[in-house]
C-alpha cells in the first residue's frame, strides 16, 4: 500500500509540473461554476427576449449530465497522459519490476484517479447542479460516468504512442459522450444508434428516472473496459 501511495504522489507531482494537465484537472470546477451562474441567467434573458416560458430549462439535466461525465473524464485523461509519458520514457517497465508491481502501478494511476473522481463528481454536481436530480440517481450516474472515464483512459493509452497522439485520441473519445444528447434531441428508434455508449443509458436513466437504464449503463461501461483492457495491458507491458 505504501508503494502505491508513493507512486500516486509521484503522478500528482508530474501533473503539477505540466501546465496542460493542471488545466485539465481544473476544467470541471470552472465548468461547474459557469453552469451554476450563467445557465439560469441565460434562461431568464432568453425567455424575456423571446417572450416564452422556457428555453433552456427543459435541458437543465443535460448540463448536469455533462458535468457528471466531465469530472472523471478529465481526471482519467490526465492519468492517461502521465502513463503515456512514462511509457515513452520506458518507466512503465521499470516500475512493473519494483515492489509496486504492474497491478500496483495500475492502481496508483487509474485506480486512485477514479477513487478520487467518483466522490468529486458527486460533490461537484450536487453543489453546481441546475436540475432537480436526486442524490441516489446522481451517485449511480457518477459511478457510470467514472467507469466510462476509465474506459476512455484505456482507449487513449491503447491507441497512442505519445502525448501528442494521446491528445488526439482524447478528442476522439469525446464520441463516448454523444449518448447524453439522444433523449433530449432524438425521437423514436433513431436514438438507439447511440445505445452502444454508456452515456446514452445514463441520460435515459436521469431523464426518465429509470434504474434499469442506469444498470445497463454501468454494465455497458464494464463491457467497454473489458474489451479495451487486453490491448491496454499489452501497451503497458
Amino acid at each position: 500500500m505504501r508503494a502505491i501511495c508513493v507512486s500516486f504522489a509521484q503522478m500528482l507531482r508530474q501533473m503539477k509540473q505540466d501546465a496542460m494537465l493542471t488545466i485539465i484537472v481544473f476544467v470541471p470546477f470552472v465548468t461547474g461554476i459557469v453552469f451554476k451562474l450563467a445557465v439560469p441567467v441565460a434562461e431568464n434573458l432568453l425567455t424575456d427576449h423571446f417572450s416564452t416560458n422556457t428555453i433552456l430549462s427543459p435541458y437543465y439535466e443535460l448540463f448536469d449530465l455533462l458535468l457528471i461525465i466531465l469530472t472523471p473524464g478529465m481526471l482519467n485523461c490526465a492519468a492517461a497522459m502521465v502513463m503515456l509519458e512514462e511509457a515513452d520514457d520506458y518507466m512503465t517497465a521499470y516500475l512493473a519490476v519494483t515492489p509496486l508491481g504492474r497491478l500496483g502501478y495500475l492502481i496508483s494511476r487509474l485506480g486512485a484517479a477514479n477513487l478520487m473522481a467518483l466522490p468529486l463528481s458527486v460533490a461537484l454536481v450536487w453543489f453546481f447542479r441546475v436540475s432537480d436530480i436526486t442524490v441516489l440517481m446522481l451517485i449511480g450516474a457518477a459511478l457510470s460516468g467514472t467507469m466510462q472515464g476509465m474506459a476512455v483512459a484505456f482507449l487513449i493509452v491503447s491507441l497512442s504512442a505519445n502525448k501528442v497522439e494521446g491528445m488526439a485520441a482524447a478528442k476522439m473519445s469525446a464520441l463516448f459522450n454523444l449518448g447524453i444528447l439522444a433523449p433530449y434531441f432524438l425521437k423514436g428508434k433513431v436514438q438507439y444508434f447511440l445505445s452502444v455508449f454508456p452515456s446514452f443509458w445514463m441520460a435515459q436513466a436521469v431523464h426518465a428516472v429509470s434504474w434499469v437504464s442506469l444498470a445497463v449503463s454501468i454494465l455497458l461501461a464494464i463491457l467497454w473496459i473489458a474489451l479495451l483492457f487486453n490491448k491496454f495491458k499489452r501497451k503497458i507491458s
